[in-house]
C-alpha cells in the first residue's frame, strides 16, 4: 500500500472522506433532535430552541433540501467532468467548496430561543442551502479523484476506493462516540463548531495529495465547445449502461441495509436486550471496529477475485447475518449483550467489502467507458443511493412504528429481516440488469 499511494498520500487522501462525514454525520444525527429538544450553552444556561422550531416542521424543510441535494448530484458531476475536459485539474475544484459544509452546519445548529423566528428560520434555511450545496460541489469532485489519482493503476485505484470507505467509517465512529460528549458539555452550537473547524481543514487535505504526473497517462478525448453533454444527457447515458446500473443496484441495496440495521440497534438493545440507549455503542463500536481493520484486506482479495464477485459474495454474506440479528436476545455467548455484540461484530468483515467496494465499483465503469464521466457516474450513483435511502428510512419509521404498538417485539426484530430482504433484493436485481458481456 504505501508503495502505491505513499505513506503521506495515504494520509492526505483519506482525510477528506473523514472531514465531509465529519460534517454530514453530525448534521443528520443531531438535527431532528436540536429542532425538539436542542439549544447551545449560553453561559451557564441551556437556550432551548423547541419554542422556535418543532421537529416535523424542520423535519419537512430537511426533506425538501434532500431532495435538492439527490437533483443536484449528476448536475455537479457534469460540470466537474467538463472542468476536467477543458485541461484543468480537477482537485482545484476542491477550493471552491471545502469550507461551505462547516459554514452551513455552524448556521444550523445557532438558532436560539432567544432570536425571533424569522431570524432563526432564515439561519436554519440557508444554512441547510449552503451546506448541501457545499457538500456536493466537493464531493463529486472529490470522490471522483479515486480515477485520477490512480492514473490508470487498477490496484492504486483500489486501495484509494478503500480509503473512501475507512474515512466514512472513521467518522461514523467519531460521530457516535465523541459528538454526544461535545453535545453534553458545550451544548450544540459550540458542538457543531467543534466538528466544522477540523472538517474543513480535513477536507481541503486531498488537494495535496496528487501523485507526480505520468508522462504515458492518455489525455482526456478533446471536444468542441459546446459538445459537452447536459446534466440531462449525460443522466440517460450513465443509466444506459447496464454493467454500471448493475453496480448501482448491487450497492444501493447494500445502503439501504445499513440504514435499516443501524437504526434498529437501538431498538434492538432497549426492546431484545433490556439495555439502555448509552448500551448502543456496545453493538456499533464491535462493528465499526472489525469492519475498519477487514479495509485492510478488500483491495487484496478484490484484485485477486474481481470487485464484483467480492462485492457478491460480501452482500450474501452479510445479509444472513443480518438475518441473524433477529434472534438476538439469547445468551448464546455469555450475555444476551455479549452475544449481539459478536453477531453485530460479524457483519464488519462485510460491510468493509460493500463500503472500500463502492469507489472501486464506480470508478472502473466510468473508466471502462473510455470517456471522462468519471464525476457523472458518482453523481448519478449517489441520486439513487439518496433516493432508495429515503425508502430505508421509511421502512425503518413504519417498524419503529409497529414496535411502538401491539406488534412490539416482533417489529424489532422483523428490522434484521428486513435488512437482509433488501441486501438480497439488491444483488437480485444487480444481477437482473447486469450485461453477459461489455461491447
Amino acid at each position: 500500500m504505501l508503495r502505491l499511494v505513499g505513506a503521506g498520500r495515504f494520509i492526505l487522501f483519506m482525510c477528506g472522506q473523514l472531514g465531509v462525514n465529519l460534517v454530514a454525520r453530525f448534521f443528520f444525527q443531531w438535527l431532528t433532535y436540536f429542532a425538539d429538544k436542542g439549544g447551545r450553552v449560553d453561559g451557564d444556561a441551556d437556550v432551548a430552541t423547541g419554542a422556535v422550531f418543532t421537529a416535523a416542521a424542520v423535519s419537512a424543510v430537511f426533506l425538501g433540501f434532500r431532495v435538492f441535494d439527490a437533483v443536484t448530484d449528476p448536475v455537479a458531476g457534469t460540470l466537474s467532468d467538463a472542468w476536467v475536459r477543458r485541461g484543468r485539474q480537477r482537485r482545484s475544484l476542491l477550493w471552491l467548496s471545502f469550507f461551505m459544509p462547516s459554514i452551513g452546519l455552524a448556521m444550523i445548529f445557532a438558532p436560539t430561543a432567544s432570536m425571533g423566528p424569522a431570524l432563526a428560520w432564515t439561519l436554519l434555511c440557508v444554512g441547510m442551502l449552503v451546506f448541501f450545496v457545499g457538500y456536493t460541489l466537493y464531493a463529486i469532485p472529490y470522490w471522483s479523484l479515486v480515477d485520477d489519482y490512480s492514473q490508470g493503476d487498477a490496484d492504486r485505484r483500489r486501495w484509494l476506493s478503500n480509503l473512501l470507505g475507512i474515512g466514512v467509517l472513521l467518522a461514523t465512529g467519531l460521530g457516535f462516540g465523541v459528538s454526544p460528549m461535545l453535545v453534553e458539555s458545550l451544548g450544540f452550537y459550540r458542538a457543531a463548531l467543534a466538528f466544522a473547524g477540523p472538517a474543513a481543514l480535513l477536507m481541503i487535505l486531498p488537494y495535496f495529495a496528487s501523485p507526480p504526473p505520468r508522462a504515458d497517462r492518455p489525455a482526456p478525448k478533446p471536444i468542441e465547445a459546446g459538445d459537452e453533454p447536459g446534466p440531462i444527457e449525460a443522466f440517460r447515458v450513465a443509466f444506459r449502461d447496464r454493467a454500471f446500473l448493475s453496480a448501482v443496484l448491487l450497492f444501493s441495496g447494500a445502503q439501504m441495509a445499513f440504514t435499516v440495521i443501524t437504526g434498529a440497534a437501538a431498538f434492538i438493545v432497549t426492546r431484545l436486550l433490556g439495555g439502555s440507549e448509552g448500551d448502543v455503542a456496545l453493538l456499533l463500536g464491535p462493528l465499526l471496529l472489525v469492519s475498519i481493520v477487514s479495509l485492510l484486506g478488500v483491495p487484496t482479495a478484490a484484485r485477486r477475485y474481481g470487485w464484483r464477485r467480492v462485492a457478491g459474495f460480501g452482500a450474501v454474506a452479510l445479509a444472513i447475518v443480518y438475518m441473524a440479528s433477529a434472534t438476538l436476545g439469547m445468551a448464546l455467548i455469555g450475555s444476551p449483550l455479549t452475544t449481539a455484540a459478536v453477531v453485530f461484530a460479524l457483519a464488519g468483515p462485510m460491510v468493509a467489502i460493500l463500503v472500500g467496494l463502492e469507489g472501486e465499483a464506480v470508478a472502473a465503469s466510468a473508466q471502462a467507458t473510455g470517456e471522462e464521466v468519471t464525476s457523472v457516474y458518482f453523481g448519478v450513483f449517489n441520486l439513487v443511493v439518496k433516493g432508495l435511502n429515503g425508502v430505508a428510512l421509511a421502512l425503518q419509521g413504519a417498524l419503529a412504528t409497529l414496535a411502538s404498538g401491539p406488534m412490539g417485539t416482533t417489529a424489532v426484530r422483523l428490522m434484521g429481516l428486513v435488512a437482509g430482504v433488501l441486501l438480497l433484493a439488491g444483488m437480485a436485481a444487480s444481477a437482473l440488469v447486469r450485461p453477459r458481456s461489455r461491447a
